[in-house]
């Protein structure tokens, strides 16, 4: 089921966009990370090079890949997947599909991650590993799961062209929470901040506002109409 939902959730229009976002984060973190300096001056100032370098990234990071997100997941609710519920059982399918989209998504986050890694150790001579980035990485990882859920939840065949506003929306949410930090809005929309994410329970509260959610999304798809 898993591999059936793969050739066609994740065809090959889907990897080739997959591959050339990549590319474009590549590209990216190369033009960030050249410097004129020398190797001598970048070891010089390489506080202020590390910092920089780690301060864009995460920006880069956090507002791409809401959009990942979106993309991979805005075809979830096909037509075609509506005659397979009769012969494996709802249940059976939306499992395989929320299996199938977990591995996706925590093997694009790996990728990601160890190119932000990496790519700088090779090339440049300031770069120090930020005891902040694997906590990061692991918030945003968290963050894609609540945006899956929502897609999964809310987009549908019919109205998946507006799948574009949930990472806009992202987006809005983090502004707001970077000028006005309001506990009782994180509560409700648990996205990334570097102030609430600080807080010992944050990825706890992540967690349990994931399984609440799938719970939800479960039961509502068990029990909806096939039109």
């Amino acid at each position: 089921m898993i591999s059936y939902l793969y050739i066609h959730l994740f065809d090959q229009k889907k990897r080739r966009i997959f591959m050339i976002s990549l590319l474009v984060i590549v590209l990216l973190m190369i033009f960030f990370l050249y410097t004129k300096d020398s190797v001598a001056e970048q070891l010089l100032f390489q506080t202020y090079h590390n910092l920089y370098y780690h301060l864009i990234m995460r920006r880069i990071v956090s507002f791409l890949m809401p959009f990942f997100v979106t993309v991979i997941m805005m075809d979830h609710d096909q037509a075609y997947l509506k005659p397979i519920y009769a012969y494996f059982g709802r249940k059976k399918v939306l499992i395989s599909k929320i299996a199938l989209y977990l591995l996706i998504m925590t093997w694009i986050y790996l990728v990601i991650g160890i190119i932000y890694h990496i790519l700088p150790s090779i090339m440049t001579s300031y770069y120090i590993l930020n005891t902040d980035t694997i906590p990061f990485l692991i918030h945003i990882y968290l963050d894609g799961l609540i945006l899956s859920i929502f897609i999964l939840w809310e987009v549908k065949d019919k109205h998946k062209a507006f799948a574009i506003f949930i990472p806009l929306f992202y987006t809005l949410v983090g502004w707001l929470y970077e000028d006005y930090q309001i506990i009782i809005i994180y509560y409700l929309i648990p996205f990334y901040s570097s102030y609430f994410s600080s807080f010992t329970l944050a990825y706890l509260y992540k967690l349990c506002y994931i399984l609440l959610g799938l719970a939800i999304t479960t039961k509502l798809t068990l029990h909806e109409e096939i039109k």
